[in-house]
């Protein structure tokens, strides 16, 4: 006997030739179909011809299933979720070494238990050289090899289960037949008929070809199909079979590969963003226009890759046009609210786990954002205010443990609960607990089954509402069947299979629970629109849609070859690759099956991504509009109304203004007063008033640096809410150290540091550094933020400040001899003081004095770049001859410290004889800034300002003192207080490197 390939030329539904051909000759036949949807329509077709009986129309999958109960020896298919299972806990117990190069993740188990669906007899018994049946080896590469033994203990497991893979099911009935006696062969197995089905395993090109040795194996091609019949010659050629090949076509009997071009149209769309507008508004023209040609509401197939998620997508927009939808499709159990939260809570508990045990630092798993995720889940029973007060807290603070995060969940939860005590009983809210410690904490002890059930009982306690106001019923059952089913696996299916609950939640992303999706409009319907995939969609028979819509006919949705990787790399080293009809050939002829079933149709697709970048069109696109040429309609849309393309509705209804913004970098009237914030003050009299609130030294040079900068940094305030390991945090620790050593050597009777009690300050320091640093680890400081390294390289960039401060310790010893520390951290919050007409605050690090009552101002700055905090007489000439102090503008750089020694001559009378920077990061470490004459270094190692060379006034020909100097740059920065008051928050003409943080935020304006 042979395999016959029948090129019949037909359609979608089975021709009078074919059901002729099906009940001829044998008692009993069986007719092999793709899909579902395919097996449906033949079994009406047959009843209604007459041939109801007699033929059994059977997908390939349910076919060699039913052959296995007839024939087998007990065992039982084994189920996708059941391989998953048993790989994923055989590769949990293969040491790391024995997987290598595969590491242990759900990406290793999916790509073993393809592998072993499909290759499970060949890949158990030996990686190289050829098996009895003639299938080739594998090469003997490190990687094989680990599959190959994990593959073999599979085996091993399933044969102890009373399981068996479909592949070798096939392969050991094919050994079977071909050892039977022919006249004791079952009737169901002499005439087996393939019709559409275009892809074939290599296990069962094996078992066909053996049957083809007993009985009758013919293959229909339809119309659009033919070139798959080259495949098929060689494929059973390969195996011994003889093939017979022939065309059942008369020349009248095709209409073309994709019918009647003529009907069709193509909408092209600029961009996501106009994606579901267009589309809604075209399916609703189909139906419109296909009322006027049928009785009845029309209805729309709407063709997509993903029919569900286009019909969420684009329902309300349907509904406001009195468009009614339906779609059936499967959601993944990580993708409904349970399953996301479920294994995002497992995977930070394995996290912190790890962490606990030393086997990875708090990095790996601080801030936690999966708590926050979870707690803005509607199944946590939280509030949304508590949630972020939670994500508040666990961001602002690096040195919580794991524990101390379980303990701030447990204090959520317990204020949530007693808010719900305070409601009404009428309230849907009054009954449903909070739960989000309970089940973080049975996640981390392990005790998922309890997490899951949880989880169930608070879907079923939850309001509709939770869900949102757009099907909150249906999003309601979705999680209760989703998690039902992990249920079912992690608890029962994982026992009976002897597979861990630990492992078995690895493999919870894998299942899918089945949802039927409606969009019902009000009042009644004017169209019906069915949403399918394209495989679904070309059984449909004809009329049961007036029209077609094909949405995102683009190469990412229909590719154009056969995905590569790894299970197609094995079966070619097998020799038994999955044979299949080329993806634009399938494409061409799925595609001609839905247009010979419809009136009309349009083609749809985006042009650009998101990132702008092109989208290609699908093969069939580009033949459709060379063979329609200028006689097919094409319609573009662009992004360009943007308040159609946001609204739901398609603004239908609404109506537009357009408004006019300010020009960028200018307040309005109403908006200038709040950029100086006031504070209410009560007289001695008892009335109140309001005035300025402090400024501290840092704002004003903010502002007098960049004014947009300062509005920015000030008054909009965009920041991380994360507590970071940063430039600030570190220069807090610096500043925390040397305030603590300088206060205990002043409390020993130690004044300052010096050349002689050198090595006893530097031991003191070491032990002052180890103290901050613990209380920063533990977070125990008065500092904005602390520092508290998280992994082995942030200890180490921990350890290197100290030697940055011995050096700085070193200096200190050699600066200034006469004056010691006698203001540390100084601050100005109480002393009433005013500058250039405005209260200021804030604190200085730190002021030495000496015996004749002279002060200097030091400010750390914990980086490099000492020079930009240099300065120099203003009224020596530059290069280019111009004199900076003949500006009346002039400002320097940095004005902290001239600032605020500026207030220490008014607040405590001292004579302020320097403003300095003490730059720390530096190598070595430098002490710049401005100076009066008498203070800078003449000789090296005098006691004075070391690398301080130039003074006020400059000894080169400067006259301007540094009194003269304090008082001009507070003159300067009056007149900036009157820019202020005046509304101006634009940016410098020339911005400096560091304004490139703020000036990005959204100062370019458009009208709205």
């Amino acid at each position: 006997m042979a395999i016959r390939i029948l090129e019949t030329g037909s359609g979608a539904g089975l021709t009078a030739r074919e059901m002729d051909i099906l009940a001829s000759g044998v008692e009993t036949s069986t007719l092999l179909v793709p899909a579902y949807a395919a097996r449906e329509r033949a079994r009406r077709e047959l009843a209604d011809a007459g041939h109801g009986v007699g033929i059994d129309v059977l997908t390939p999958a349910s076919w060699l299933e039913s052959l296995w109960e007839l024939l087998s020896d007990g065992r039982h298919m084994v189920r996708d979720i059941e391989r998953q299972l048993i790989i994923a806990e055989i590769v949990d117990g293969v040491a790391d070494d024995a997987l290598a190069p595969l590491r242990k993740n759900p990406g290793t188990v999916r790509m073993i238990a393809r592998m072993a669906r499909d290759h499970a007899p060949h890949l158990g018994n030996a990686t190289s050289g050829a098996s009895a049946d003639g299938v080739a080896g594998v090469s003997d590469s490190a990687a094989n090899e680990a599959v190959a033994r994990v593959v073999a203990a599979y085996r091993e497991r399933l044969e102890h289960l009373g399981l068996i893979e479909a592949s070798e099911a096939a392969e050991q009935l094919a050994l079977e037949l071909a050892a039977a006696d022919p006249a004791h062969v079952p009737s169901r197995l002499r005439s087996v008929t393939l019709r559409g089905v275009l892809s074939l395993s290599g296990y069962l090109v094996r078992l066909l070809a053996a049957i083809s040795a007993v009985g009758d194996v013919t293959v229909m091609l339809c119309d659009g199909e033919e070139p798959f019949a080259e495949e098929l010659e060689r494929e059973f050629s390969k195996r011994g079979c003889t093939v017979e090949r022939v065309s059942m076509q008369s020349d009248g009997d095709a209409a073309g590969a994709c019918g009647d071009v003529g009907a069709v149209s193509f909408l092209e769309v600029a961009g996501p963003h106009a994606r579901s507008e267009a589309y809604a508004v075209d399916i609703a023209e189909l139906a419109r226009d296909a009322a006027g040609k049928a009785d009845g509401v029309p209805s729309v197939a709407v063709v997509a890759p993903r029919p569900a998620e286009l019909l969420e997508d684009i329902a309300p927009r349907l509904a406001v046009r009195g468009i009614a939808g339906h779609a059936t499709g499967f959601v993944r159990f990580s993708q409904t609210s349970a399953g996301t939260n479920f294994m995002a809570l497992m995977d930070l508990a394995r996290r912190m786990a790890d962490a606990e045990a030393g086997r990875g630092g708090a990095s790996e798993w601080w801030p936690a954002p999966e708590l926050t995720d979870w707690l803005y889940s509607p199944l946590s029973g939280v509030e949304a205010s508590l949630a972020r007060a939670f994500d508040k807290k666990i961001r602002g603070d690096r040195s919580l443990t794991p524990e101390g995060v379980m303990r701030q969940l447990q204090s959520v939860q317990g204020r949530q609960r007693a808010q719900r005590k305070h409601l009404d009983a009428t309230s849907p809210w009054a009954d449903v607990p909070a739960i989000c410690a309970d089940v973080f904490q049975a996640v981390r002890q392990g005790r998922p089954v309890t997490a899951l059930k949880t989880l169930l009982a608070q879907v079923d306690l939850l309001p509709a509402s939770a869900w949102g106001a757009d099907a909150g019923r249906l999003r309601a059952s979705v999680e209760r069947a989703a998690i039902s089913r992990a249920l079912e696996v992690v608890g029962d299916l994982a026992h009976r299979l002897g597979v861990s609950q630990a492992v078995a939640c690895t493999v919870l992303d894998g299942i899918a629970v089945s949802v039927s999706m409606d969009c019902v409009p009000e009042g009644e319907p004017c169209g019906h629109a069915e949403f399918l995939t394209l495989a679904d969609a070309a059984w449909r028979p004809a009329g049961a849609a007036s029209a077609a819509f094909f949405a995102d006919v683009d190469v990412q949705s229909y590719p154009l070859a056969h995905a590569d990787g790894p299970l197609a790399t094995l079966a070619a080293e097998l020799g038994a690759e999955t044979i299949s009809i080329e993806p634009a050939a399938l494409l061409r002829a799925r595609t001609a099956c839905v247009l010979q079933a419809v009136g009309q149709a349009t083609f749809a697709r985006v042009t650009h991504d998101r990132q702008a970048k092109d989208r290609y069109p699908a093969a069939i696109w580009t033949e459709l509009a060379a063979r329609a040429g200028d006689a097919a309609p094409k319609r573009s849309v662009g992004e360009g109304d943007i308040v159609q393309n946001l609204d739901d509705a398609g603004a239908m209804g609404l109506v537009r203004r357009r408004v006019t913004c300010e020009p960028p970098q200018r307040l309005s009237e109403d908006a200038i007063p709040y950029l100086v914030l006031k504070r209410r003050v009560c007289d001695a009299d008892g009335t109140e008033r309001l005035e300025p609130r402090q400024f501290s030294a840092s704002q004003i040079e903010s502002y007098a640096t960049c004014p947009l900068c300062w509005f920015m940094s000030s008054r909009v305030r965009p920041q991380t809410i994360d507590a970071g390991f940063g430039n600030m945090e570190k220069g807090n620790f610096v500043h925390d150290v040397l305030y603590r050593f300088h206060t205990e050597l002043a409390d020993d009777g130690v004044p300052r540091v010096t050349p002689e009690n050198l090595d006893a300050c530097l031991a003191r320091l070491a032990n002052v550094f180890e103290a901050v640093r613990e209380e920063h680890r533990r977070n125990k400081t008065s500092s904005s933020a602390a520092l508290i390294p998280q992994s082995a390289t942030e200890e180490a960039a921990v350890d290197e400040i100290l030697s940055l401060l011995e050096r700085v310790v070193r200096l200190e010893a050699r600066t200034l001899t006469p004056f010691a520390p006698a203001y540390l951290e100084y601050a100005f919050n109480d002393l009433d003081v005013s500058y250039a007409g405005m209260p200021l605050g804030g604190r200085i690090d730190r002021v030495d004095v000496d015996a004749e009552g002279r002060a200097v101002v030091i400010d750390y700055k914990h980086r490099t770049g000492a020079r930009q905090f240099a300065l120099k007489d203003p009224t020596l000439p530059l290069k280019d001859g111009s004199v900076p102090a003949d500006d009346p503008r002039w400002l320097p750089e940095h004005t902290q410290t001239l600032i605020y020694a500026q207030a220490l001559r008014r607040a405590l009378g001292l004579d302020v004889r320097a403003a300095l920077y003490m730059v720390t990061k530096e190598r070595p470490p430098k002490i710049v800034g401005a100076a009066s004459e008498e203070l800078v270094e003449e000789e090296k190692g005098d006691g004075r300002i070391p690398g301080l060379s130039h003074g006020f006034p400059d000894a080169d020909g400067g006259s301007m003192t540094f009194d003269e100097l304090l008082d001009r740059v507070e003159s300067s920065i009056a007149d900036r207080f009157d820019d202020l008051a005046h509304g101006v928050v634009s940016a410098v003409e020339e911005p400096a490197s560091r304004c490139a943080f703020n000036h990005p935020f959204g100062f370019t304006r458009r009208d709205a």
